[in-house]
């Protein structure tokens, strides 16, 4: 009974398990926050890439050749001015973000939503 009785008031691992569960949130919010930060840059680096990608010039010409009977067919490719295409691409981020913009305000619009459809308390009906 007097074991009982120490164990029943013994308070010292409340502080340890209260310090623990502060410690994990804090972990957890700067885990989350720090992943945002990188998604965000791995992002802008891969954008960048794109450009720098798109800058490349990758027009080619193989003539035509004939010889001793033969012939062969010539290739022609010529891009259009890099200054066209990247703004071409920067179109094409500039939309992309907008879309990602609209689609993380309509799921904010449906999370507020269901937040007061969730508040809301339900009416019974009564017996009649």
């Amino acid at each position: 009974m007097n074991l009982l009785k120490k164990l029943w008031s013994d308070e010292a691992g409340v502080i340890l398990s209260a310090e623990a569960a502060v410690v994990g949130t804090v972990a957890i919010v700067g885990i989350a926050t720090g992943l945002t930060v990188v998604a965000k840059g791995v992002n802008e680096e891969l954008k960048e890439v794109g450009f720098a990608i798109r800058s490349l010039d990758q027009s080619y010409k193989i003539p035509s050749n004939s010889a001793c009977g033969a012939s062969t067919a010539g290739s022609e490719y010529v891009q259009q001015p890099v200054k066209v295409s990247l703004q071409e691409l920067q179109k094409v981020c500039e939309k992309a973000e907008k879309e990602e913009q609209q689609q993380a305000e309509r799921l904010k619009k449906q999370m507020e939503m269901q937040k007061q459809k969730n508040k809301k308390p339900n009416k019974k009906k009564g017996n009649v």
